[in-house]
């Protein structure tokens, strides 16, 4: 491998980006081998320098690709690392900057004109909104975008309209930290920025200023409930979602990877069924029909991972190679997964093999809130409510706090050789909650796919919050989190267009409006349904084990309420209406697993 640092690219506007080209050499010699070879292009806030475990959040040099035939551009985003301009998370101008990244990487010596795209989180999302502007005459032939959100204010941002205040400042302390790191990697490799007034710590500080002048202000508007803490413009441009059917009509092969544990959960599954609804001349925020045309293009793996991960031990370069020689090196005997839709279910070693999303052999199946703590398939018969007080804190949740702390804690010690479980027992948070518990399962039986609950409730404030856990129970007891979903009161308006419903109406999965003028307060003492999106999963069961529903009002500390709810949320007593006419229930789908092998 050899490699050039630094190099500048102008984009139209002016403003100069910089990357690292990393190109095949001949072991011989040293020179640089005459390909052609096929470019992967990495798009990184994180700085093409850095180290693990940044490096696997950020891109890096993938030296399997690279020494088997691939040149690879890792650029970073303008307004960090080593590349001008102001920084924004996304937004046209960003998209603007990949198009034309594209285009000049397809032109660079010893390039056979093809392009892909590749990188996790940030750099997948990328990717996606690079797709959809190339056009189809593009150089650029197929993605691999890794754990990439399709509706930032869904999907991280918020829960339900609660905001993820401590992920979005996370998210902060992140991005300026490694544009603290890699300035003095820049000057420690030789590749230095070539303007020393722009090097260095001087570019520490202009990094550090441009950082915070975009984090400071978006979390503290986020804070006191301003614009940012509804759904709205500023989130437009943080949405794959809405730029999907431009994928699919330029006709970019697509392999989504995405995690049930990751923070991005609920995001690759959608991105998948928009990608095949678009493909097939669909509505993209739909969910697929059985039987529907399939595009081969368009593939997704899942597993049970979190955000930083070493996918339970799927080696995701050889996977990446497979994609790209198939698709940038017409390699017809290039292995790729046999099926569009690949996963692996919580707890199993097995993968499972579908096409559509929402499976059409899992059945929605209601389990009803029971005065007795049961789940069962019938509703009590007579109505009755079960109390719970609003507390704004609690128990900890294992999952819940490594999922929005991306993984990076297990990912660090099991590559120091360690391993921690975060998953083991949620029984702590369960403690002052009301808890729903199904009777044991005869058989094994595989939960996948959306999940939606449906609470009727009252409550004694304008505003209320609803959280809740969904666990697997073994017969010991351990009771292992699955999934989990959160609402805001205020925010339980439905958007009929993209919620999705069974064909009696019942809500399958709930996709909130969450603007501003959409949000209503609660009226306190009147009985109000709740509709809350969770987070979907595919979970094995094993005979014996039982599902439990954990509902609360908090998920410490990963939500915070903007000022004006929490004080709206304060003193709040709530009502859980169980059996009668209105019964809270969980629609949760159930498949037999053999079905799918």
């Amino acid at each position: 491998m050899g490699v050039r640092h630094n190099v500048a690219v102008p984009m139209s506007d002016g403003v100069v980006l910089r990357a690292e080209v990393h190109y095949p050499t001949d072991p011989a010699t040293g020179a640089a081998a005459p390909g052609p070879f096929p470019v992967l292009v990495c798009v990184t806030p994180y700085g093409k320098k850095a180290p693990p475990p940044a490096a696997q959040l950020g891109g890096g040099a993938s030296p399997y690709l690279i020494t088997r035939g691939y040149i690879e551009v890792l650029v970073d985003v303008r307004g960090t690392g080593a590349s001008d301009g102001a920084f924004e998370m996304f937004g046209a101008r960003q998209t603007r900057d990949g198009v034309e990244l594209v285009d000049w990487a397809a032109t660079l010596p010893h390039a056979s004109g093809r392009v892909g795209l590749f990188g996790l989180s940030y750099l997948g999302i990328n990717q996606l909104f690079t797709a959809a502007a190339v056009g189809p005459d593009s150089p650029l032939r197929a993605i691999f975008p890794v754990m990439a959100a399709t509706d930032f204010y869904r999907d991280a941002a918020t829960m339900g309209g609660v905001p993820h205040l401590w992920a979005i400042r996370g998210y902060a302390a992140a991005y300026r930290l490694l544009n603290v790191i890699n300035p003095t990697l820049e000057a420690l490799t030789g590749g230095g920025h070539p303007r020393p007034r722009s090097g260095g710590w001087a570019a520490v500080r202009r990094r550090g200023r441009t950082q915070r002048g975009y984090f400071g202000p978006l979390a503290a508007d986020v804070r006191g409930g301003g614009d940012t803490a509804f759904d709205g413009p500023f989130w437009d441009s943080m949405r794959p979602s809405e730029v999907l059917g431009d994928i699919a009509a330029n006709g970019v092969a697509v392999l989504l990877t995405g995690g049930w544990h990751d923070a991005f959960q609920r995001a690759a599954p959608l991105n998948y069924a928009g990608l095949q609804n678009a493909a097939a001349g669909r509505d993209v925020h739909a969910p697929m029909q059985p039987g529907q045309p399939i595009a081969e293009r368009i593939k997704l793996v899942m597993g049970p991972w979190y955000h930083v991960s070493d996918y339970g031990g799927m080696h995701l370069d050889a996977l990446q190679l497979r994609w790209f020689d198939h698709w940038l090196k017409d390699d017809a005997d290039a292995a790729l997964p046999d099926a569009p839709l690949t996963f692996r279910p919580i707890g199993s070693p097995h993968w499972l093999r579908a096409r559509e999303y929402p499976l059409p052999e899992a059945v929605p199946t209601r389990l009803y809130l029971s005065e007795s703590g049961r789940l069962a398939e019938t509703a009590d018969v007579e109505t009755s409510a079960a109390t719970m007080v609003f507390r704004s804190r609690g128990p900890v949740s294992g999952r819940s706090l490594e999922q929005w702390s991306l993984g990076l804690g297990s990912f660090a010690v099991g590559r120091s050789g360690g391993r921690i479980r975060y998953d083991r027992d949620n029984r702590r948070l369960q403690r002052g909650a009301l808890t729903y518990t199904t009777a044991a399962v005869p058989a094994p039986v595989l939960v996948a796919g959306p999940i939606a609950l449906t609470l009727y409730a009252r409550a004694s404030t304008t505003e209320a919050l609803w959280v809740a856990h969904l666990d697997d129970v073994a017969p010991d007891g351990v009771s292992r989190p699955l999934t989990q979903g959160a609402l805001l009161g205020s925010h339980r308006a439905l958007d009929p267009r993209r919620s999705w419903y069974l064909p009696d109406g019942t809500v399958l999965r709930p996709h909130h409006l969450s603007t501003r003028a959409a949000c209503a307060p609660v009226e306190p003492g009147v009985l109000t349904r709740y509709d809350l999106e969770i987070f979907p999963t595919a979970a094995w069961l094993r005979a014996g084990h039982r599902l439990r529903l954990t509902v609360t009002s908090f998920d410490f500390p990963q939500l915070v309420p903007a000022r004006p709810a929490q004080r709206a949320l304060a003193g709040g007593r709530y009502e859980l209406q169980q059996g009668g006419a209105e019964a809270s229930y969980l629609l949760v789908p159930l498949v037999d697993a053999d079905t799918l092998r």
